[in-house]
């Protein structure tokens, strides 16, 4: 009999307490991991770090990623309570979402098999759901409306971080602007579509209360903890796809060769690796090449950088460690949130952050959470931008900002966003449940 679907099973629990779906269809050797109903959830910026030890406990490798554990996300405010940056503001999604789960119904893409790990009890639910899953239906089509800021606006801040680091202030700030979106309907369905528009490498859906979703279309790795090492692959440098396959091939090189780009790149890792530093055995960090991954909607620049943990070191110490992270910020890191502080009109929340799990046993797995909207009622915003440096054009990041978030807006809404200079927050900030 073959095997249900990861999507045929999350039709199934997607509208349950707590389901999430980390979706890795796009890697290679992905994995994606089903789970529900958490035990316990955490939402404050409070003592994170000590809920989460707490929960974690002893386990030995079952073949599978998660076998139970903490899984949920850390919103980009998880910075304020580790280093000396501006706190983010209100969200309608809470600053942290960490839930305690049973188990996880993990599917191997590669062998297109099925892993049941945890208690008995979830073992028994997951065969349950196993047996009842059935294909769904073809989602339906985008109906959302959008507004954003004037890609006059974007630019004009993009010239005050110019300024910025022609004086010296800083070398790199990551700078975004938000999509909101009307009109949305099930949340559901918008992540079906938003997978089928560009399949990522650290695809999500959670389900954080019953009028509240995170979808996620990341395709960075922020870090993966194992076997006593940490493993970061930060992105920064971008290319629009092309649908013919010289003038594609043609922007893959570009990208490879541009120093602008190889700049931003270095700086960031260069930040990482000093992060790093601080939990890892001396002289353990070390940095792979520099090559160019090539996505559904854009090509991108990534480098690898591994550490030795110390002893007595766990994933939390390495989240604390890198977070807010680098490649979402910019150098140095405390200057550049600063600058971000000012000129972002509104808070990140989730966005910027990290989603992700640690594992029962100290494994851990967390992507960028870039690429992120957040659907709250029939309503949504998302976040697009980029890393300004002293080589940027101004016109050229706000086409930038314009590729990375195609899926994005394919998935959300029909039509392009319209420039407004007034998102009118009574609309969506103020819908706090």
């Amino acid at each position: 009999m073959t095997p249900p679907l990861p999507e045929h099973v999350f039709s199934h629990i997607c509208e349950l307490s707590g389901s999430v779906w980390l979706d890795g269809g796009a890697s290679p050797n992905g994995w994606s991991i089903l789970t529900w109903s958490p035990t316990e959830v955490h939402t404050s910026l409070t003592d994170w770090q000590s809920f989460a030890r707490s929960q974690v406990r002893p386990a030995s490798s079952q073949g599978c990623p998660f076998q139970g554990g903490v899984l949920g996300y850390l919103g980009y405010g998880v910075g304020h309570t580790v280093e000396s940056v501006p706190a983010d503001g209100d969200t309608p999604e809470p600053p942290v979402w960490l839930g305690r789960y049973d188990g996880g119904l993990c599917w191997h893409h590669p062998t297109r098999q099925w892993h049941v790990a945890g208690t008995d009890a979830f073992r028994s639910q997951a065969n349950h759901m196993l047996q009842a899953a059935q294909q769904p239906r073809f989602p339906s089509q985008p109906t959302g409306t959008a507004t954003t800021q004037s890609s006059d606006d974007y630019e004009a801040s993009v010239r005050r971080i110019l300024a910025f680091i022609g004086e010296g202030d800083c070398y790199q700030v990551n700078l975004s602007r938000v999509v909101h979106v009307r009109g949305v309907g099930s949340s559901a369905d918008a992540y079906r579509r938003l997978r089928n528009a560009s399949s990522a490498r650290f695809g999500a859906y959670l389900r954080v209360a019953s009028d509240l979703a995170v979808l996620s279309n990341s395709p960075e790795l922020l870090v993966r903890v194992q076997d006593g090492m940490a493993l970061a692959e930060p992105i920064k440098g971008t290319r629009p796809r092309a649908s013919h396959e010289q003038t594609d091939a043609r922007l893959a090189r570009e990208l490879e060769a541009s120093p602008k780009e190889r700049a931003e790149l270095t700086m960031i890792v260069d930040l990482l690796r000093n992060d790093l530093g601080k939990i890892a055995r001396p002289g353990s960090v070390v940095t792979g090449h520099r090559h160019i991954q090539a996505h559904a909607n854009v090509h991108h620049a990534s480098q690898r950088v591994r550490a030795e943990l110390r002893p007595g070191t766990d994933a939390w110490d390495v989240l604390a460690a890198v977070l807010p992270y680098g490649s979402v910020t910019g150098a140095p890191k405390v200057r550049a949130c600063k600058r971000i502080h000012e000129l972002e009109s509104q808070p990140r929340g989730v966005y910027c952050g990290a989603i992700g799990f640690v594992s029962d046993g100290g494994d851990a797995r967390w992507s960028v959470a870039i690429r992120t909207a957040v659907v709250h009622g029939n309503n949504a915003r998302y976040h697009v931008g980029g890393g300004i440096v002293a080589e940027s054009e101004p016109r050229a990041e706000w086409l930038e900002t314009e590729a990375k978030g195609l899926a994005l807006a394919k998935a959300l809404h029909p039509e392009p966003a319209l420039a407004s200079e007034h998102f009118e927050p009574d609309n969506f900030w103020s819908e706090r449940s």
